[in-house]
């Protein structure tokens, strides 16, 4: 069973490139916090969309599915995830979804099912046209044998992005040009600098990344 996400963004994505030099650390999460099940987030007080109430949440536009289980061709779910999910693209070969939050934040985090090289996330700040921050999912796991795999917990994983000072985001967009990137319990929140997040005993693996080029 399946829900469409169809409306289009509005035309609130006016202006320039964004000059910022946008970093993030990157982690897996890998604490007993949250529901014990490793599926959500670690970030005490994050706000959570678990997709499990069947529409399109609020601030969700574009290109998208909610499907719970998997279907060949099409998506699959994340491993050991039996609750509705996000996969893009809804069909065909390619496709985007957008989240447009209510506010700026410097924490995302969402269980990334089957990773890819072919599956963007890209951040975004204001009104700007481009990204400062994006990255596939080769980007987050290097042993790329484990690409695309459904089953194996290297390729199934709740990843977490700080941004550090000056850095956040009010806009994410999830493509893929394959099927399909799934992905569930996104979460945001505003935390601390990544600097001083392991004194709060959160325990990141995170390794700071340098924004993609932008390629014209």
């Amino acid at each position: 069973m399946q829900t469409t996400i169809r409306a289009a963004v509005a035309a609130v994505l006016i202006g320039g490139f964004a000059t910022s030099a946008g970093a993030a650390t990157i982690s897996f999460s890998n604490c007993a916090a949250g529901d014990g099940s490793g599926l959500t987030t670690c970030v005490a007080g994050a706000s959570v969309v678990d997709f499990n109430a069947g529409p399109p949440p609020a601030g969700y536009f574009g290109n998208g599915w909610l499907p719970t289980g998997s279907e060949p061709g099409l998506y699959a779910a994340p491993a050991g995830d039996a609750t509705r999910y996000l996969s893009v693209p809804a069909q065909g070969g390619s496709g985007t979804a957008t989240r447009v939050l209510g506010g700026s934040y410097n924490y995302f985090g969402l269980y990334w099912g089957s990773m890819d090289a072919y599956n963007t996330l890209a951040f975004y700040s204001g009104s700007a046209m481009a990204p400062f921050f994006s990255v596939t999912g080769s980007d987050v796991i290097a042993a790329l044998n484990l690409l695309g795999n459904q089953t194996s917990p290297g390729s199934n994983r709740y990843v977490d992005f700080f941004f550090g000072p000056g850095e956040s985001f009010d806009r994410i967009e999830f493509t893929s040009n394959g099927y399909a990137f799934e992905s569930d319990n996104h979460a945001v929140a505003n935390v601390p600098e990544p600097a001083t997040l392991g004194l709060l005993g959160l325990g990141l693996l995170g390794a700071g990344v340098a924004r993609r080029s932008l390629r014209r």
